[in-house]
């Protein structure tokens, strides 16, 4: 099975020093993961936010052949970005297994790729394996800052930028109940627009950890594939499918064949669900989950989880028997702790 390494080939830093700076001057630091961490953590997360995305790299993929190239690589379908939106994909191995997952958006006549910071360096290596003769080039955008912003901030300051990428952060099946006001939105803009922007807003918005944006994906059931957890899972085991991150009508690309068979000709046995620990105890991406009532026997992995001080601990669990209401997951390294099963905002159900 591949796997994106985790060790000597894991993308550096590529944090900006000048975004890192005014995060430090508003009490931020950078913690493992490249995630950046307040002093103080909200227990609910306030009605106007924004997190600074650190985690989250972005890739250029600019050239003539960069979209049909594209097209011939990841699950989504290329044809289907759009200005306003990000579209969610992935990237395969031959066996269908999911190596990275990112979102991809159209810009100034390339396409470009927000991805989790451990994806880069492998992710880009085994892209520029298929390149050839292609007129397609690539290249790491540490000038683009990430972040994730409430869907009641005003963003007008960056309506006539040319350089500026504001969508939702969530693809239309999970606009559900999982937030209280309008859906939050991912922008992506140069980092001297993010300083002037954070500075300006000041007192008016609260700056919040990149462990929120980890949390808001979980709560939307928006399953992350890093470098931890590369190669364990189809795009059906992370309900990419059902969240328009597959397209089973555009042509091949890596694993196509597999992920297809499984869709027609197969059924699928492991689906995401979300679930919580009544504890702040902190869990592990990657690690095996039981069911209760059979603790010698895997049932799933933990995809993501997002521990956060005053609020109970939640995960993406990949689970087989994902549509027994009986089931009951537990985490035993935890001292065998029980996951509560959370609603999802779209259903679990095969996309016909």
């Amino acid at each position: 099975m591949s796997h994106l390494p985790v060790t000597s080939k894991t993308h550096k830093s590529s944090i900006d020093p000048s975004w890192l700076a005014l995060l430090e001057s508003k009490g931020g630091a950078i913690a493992e993961g490249q995630r950046t961490v307040f002093p103080q953590s909200q227990q609910q997360v306030p009605g106007q936010f924004a997190v600074p995305c650190t985690q989250e790299s972005v890739i250029c993929c600019e050239g003539k052949d960069a979209e049909s190239f594209l097209q011939s690589q990841v699950t989504c379908d290329i044809k289907d970005l759009g200005d306003t939106r990000f579209l969610f994909g992935a990237y395969c191995n031959p066996k269908g297994r999911v190596l990275a997952t990112f979102r991809l958006f159209p810009m100034n006549g390339a396409i470009y790729m927000v991805t989790h910071h451990s994806n880069v360096t492998p992710l880009l290596d085994r892209l520029k394996m298929f390149v050839l003769r292609a007129d397609v080039t690539f290249r790491v955008c540490s000038d683009l800052a990430v972040m994730c912003l409430s869907g009641d901030v005003e963003l007008d300051r960056f309506s006539t930028s040319t350089s500026c990428q504001i969508g939702s952060a969530w693809p239309k099946e999970c606009h559900g109940d999982s937030e209280p006001g309008p859906p939050a939105q991912l922008i992506v803009v140069p980092v001297t627009d993010a300083i002037e922007f954070i500075e300006e807003t000041g007192e008016n918005i609260t700056l919040l950890g990149s462990d929120y944006w980890n949390l808001l994906q979980i709560r939307h059931g928006i399953a992350t594939v890093t470098a931890l957890t590369s190669g364990l899972f189809t795009p059906q085991n992370i309900n990419l499918d059902l969240v328009s991150g597959v397209s089973f009508t555009k042509g091949c690309y890596p694993g196509q064949e597999i992920v297809a068979r499984l869709r027609y000709l197969g059924r699928v046995k492991q689906r995401v669900l979300r679930g919580k620990i009544n504890s702040a105890g902190e869990v592990s991406v990657g690690q095996p989950v039981y069911l209760a009532d059979a603790l010698n026997e895997k049932a799933g992995t933990i995809v993501n989880a997002s521990a956060l001080d005053g609020i109970n601990t939640e995960c993406l669990l990949s689970v087989s028997g994902f549509l027994e209401a009986k089931n009951v997951y537990c985490y035993r390294v935890q001292g065998n702790e029980q996951f509560t099963t959370l609603p999802l905002p779209y259903r679990l159900q095969e996309p016909r």
